[in-house]
């Protein structure tokens, strides 16, 4: 099946050697058209980027002729089966409707996947489609050390799962924090949102629009049945789960799994390293374009899983602006339905945007 990638930097062609250097294996392939090209069923046929350098270079290292400086040229010559979005968030929400109008009906996309609450409102109606598949740039949630963690922490063995937490350092709302709402929401399981709180750092206003990507201070979802989400500031990049009597980590980006259980004549629990092999499961961005190449040659069991991400994707940029709304509001508590209507956040840094 046809695939073309739409931005051609760092995450739609050319990981950057940072991540190459120091990221462990689960993070590979990263590059949407790294992912592609390393996916039987896929043939990536057309690359867009209107930096005419870029383009270039990824139009060499990856063999590909069609190359086009517009979204909307590509698409006049031929839409494609899938596609990658990998631009900036500013726009990224009309070139997905564009794609999806011309006949695209997987996409793979960068986060955050829109700005304002409008735009999330007409993507949500695209995503709600039964032949429309979706997965996020947010890709922890495919890796299978994550997905383990949550497995051992949900499966009942060590008492309910009370909690996950997050440590990303002094992340941005935007930048950072797609990820890890998106892995909040994964060891949520499905379960509805209660209320949102969150504290930032500075917030820049114009209006209704949030101008800069604010860092979250803290922040916390709490859902129906008593389980809640935590984000922190603390050092380093680990996903936590406590269990009534156990606790799971995920340590370092991915790199380690780590277990603490009480027993019966130590009532402090004793940190150990889980033995975890991976096997020949699909890493990196290779196994959400997989998914998405499941789903269309009609996969059931994939398409019911993609049904579970659209939904979590959705949630996961609401659970976005209801953190913002909770700052504006002193820090109180919010339900995702107070969230303000003419939010948006164009999520900017210095002279760059998210």
């Amino acid at each position: 099946m046809d695939a073309a990638v739409i931005g051609c930097g760092r995450m739609g062609a050319f990981t950057s050697e940072g991540v190459r250097k120091f990221a462990p294996e689960c993070w590979f392939p990263l590059a949407h058209a790294e992912a592609i090209e390393a996916a039987d069923g896929l043939d990536l046929v057309a690359l867009c980027d209107p930096n005419e350098e870029g383009l270039a270079r990824a139009a060499e290292r990856y063999g590909v002729a069609r190359t086009y400086p517009d979204h909307r040229a590509l698409l006049a010559d031929g839409a494609p089966a899938l596609a990658g979005i990998a631009t900036r968030t500013i726009g990224r929400a009309d070139i997905i409707s564009d794609c999806f109008e011309a006949g695209v009906r997987a996409f793979h996309i960068e986060k955050p996947i829109c700005n304002s609450v409008a735009e999330l409102r007409r993507l949500e109606e695209i995503f709600a489609r039964d032949d429309v598949f979706v997965t996020l740039g947010a890709v922890r949630r495919h890796f299978a050390i994550y997905r383990d963690a949550v497995t051992r922490a949900s499966s009942g063995d060590y008492g309910q799962l009370l909690e996950a937490r997050v440590d990303m350092g002094p992340g941005a709302l935007f930048w950072a924090h797609p990820h890890s709402v998106d892995l909040i929401l994964l060891a949520a399981a499905g379960r509805e949102v209660q209320s949102v709180q969150a504290r930032l750092g500075e917030v820049e206003r114009d209006g209704d629009t949030i101008v800069n990507d604010p860092a979250i201070l803290a922040a916390s979802v709490w859902f129906e049945d008593g389980f809640a989400g935590h984000i922190s500031r603390a050092h380093g990049i680990d996903f936590h789960l406590s269990c009534e009597r156990a606790r799971f980590a995920v340590m370092n980006d991915g790199h380690s799994l780590a277990f603490a259980a009480a027993d019966d004549a130590n009532p402090y629990p004793a940190t150990q390293q889980v033995e975890f092999d991976a096997g020949n499961a699909a890493q990196g961005a290779l196994a959400p374009m997989l998914q998405l190449t499941a789903c269309l040659e009609g996969d059931a069991a994939a398409r019911a899983a993609n049904t579970a991400l659209k939904r979590d994707i959705v949630r996961g940029q609401e659970v976005l602006f209801a953190f913002v709304q909770s700052h504006l509001d002193g820090g109180a508590p919010v339900a995702l339905a107070d969230i303000d209507p003419a939010m948006t956040i164009l999520g900017r840094t210095g002279q760059f945007y998210a």
